[in-house]
Parts: structure tokens; C-alpha cells; sequence
């Protein structure tokens, strides 16, 4: 094989049975040596973004153990609803409700409740997130129970709203992230 006589900037070399085959001009594999760190990096408005959706979610949780409602009904869209499993019946199943009555009890729960999660994972893009989160959940200092908590987040201009929260729960094996 043969290099054109304008030193590769063509991209072309020339095959020994005459054929033309187009291969990349050296200049590119330079530019992609130089961006591919960069187009590696999170950029620093996603990270922003997986913070604010983060301290959206934790929001809820400090609210819950100051017993401050408003601080938690902040952070939820209208219409945001809770989806879980219900397995006190058999078969298993769905069950959907409005975050309303939930929000009030914390109102009334005079602290007693601490939910604490850990090994959170938030994925976001654009104005979308989720946050995957396993919790245990303390009632006046004691295991009440543990699980999964799948957190659905907007951003609509003025912050991350919560617009579902769906979670397993189970009483046995639960880590005590506290102890």
C-alpha cells in the first residue's frame, strides 16, 4: 500500500491492485485522543442536577424526623403518589394512593420517625431523575422495617418536585445503618 503524495490528509491510501480505500485522517485520531477525557467526565450541571434531586429526596427524610409537614409537602408535585406491593394479601398486590394522608401523619408523629437511606444511586436526564435508595426505617428509635425506596423526580423550573415514590417493605434482615 501507498500514501497519496499530499501526506495522508486526504484519508486515502491507495491498495496494490489499484483500489482506493478510505481510512481516518491521522488529525482525527489526535482530536479524539485530546476530547475523549472530557466526553468521559460528568459534566458540572449533571452533577448539580443528581445533587439537587439528592437534597430533594433527603428533604423528605429530614422533614420526617422533625415532624415538619410542610417541609416534606415542599418537595412533592400535585397529584404525586406513593406505589407499592401490598403483601398482606395473597396473591400480592399493587396498591396506589395519594401522598396526602401520608404527609399529615407525619405532621402528627412528633418525631418518632427516621427514615435512613444509603448506597443511594440518582440517575438523571434533563429534567428527569430517579433515585434508588435502600432505607431502614426507625419508629421512636427501634427497626420498624426496611426496603427499597424508587424515588421519580421533575425538575419544573423552580426545583426537583417528587412525583412518585414507590418502595418494598419487609421486617426481617434489616441493616441498622445506624448501629
Amino acid at each position: 500500500m501507498s500514501t497519496h503524495g499530499d501526506g495522508g490528509r486526504t484519508g486515502t491510501t491507495t491498495q496494490r491492485d489499484g483500489g482506493t480505500r478510505w481510512t481516518a485522517a491521522p488529525r482525527l485520531g489526535v482530536l479524539f485522543a485530546v476530547a475523549l477525557p472530557f466526553l468521559a467526565l460528568p459534566s458540572a450541571a449533571a452533577a448539580q442536577d443528581e445533587a439537587g434531586a439528592y437534597a430533594a429526596v433527603e428533604q423528605i427524610f429530614e422533614g420526617m424526623r422533625t415532624a415538619d409537614s410542610d417541609l416534606v409537602r415542599a418537595v412533592f408535585a400535585a397529584d404525586a403518589r406513593f406505589a407499592m406491593i401490598d403483601t398482606r394479601e395473597s396473591p400480592p398486590r399493587v396498591r396506589v394512593q395519594s401522598v396526602e394522608g401520608w404527609i399529615g401523619a407525619i405532621g402528627n408523629s412528633g418525631g418518632s420517625w427516621d427514615e435512613q437511606i444509603y448506597d443511594v444511586e440518582v440517575t438523571v436526564d434533563g429534567s428527569m431523575a430517579s433515585v434508588w435508595a435502600p432505607y431502614t426505617f426507625y419508629r421512636d428509635g427501634a427497626i420498624s422495617h426496611c426496603g427499597i425506596n424508587s424515588i421519580e423526580l421533575l425538575h419544573d423550573g423552580s426545583g426537583w418536585k417528587v412525583t412518585q415514590i414507590s418502595d418494598t417493605r419487609r421486617q426481617s434482615d434489616c441493616p441498622d445503618p445506624l448501629g
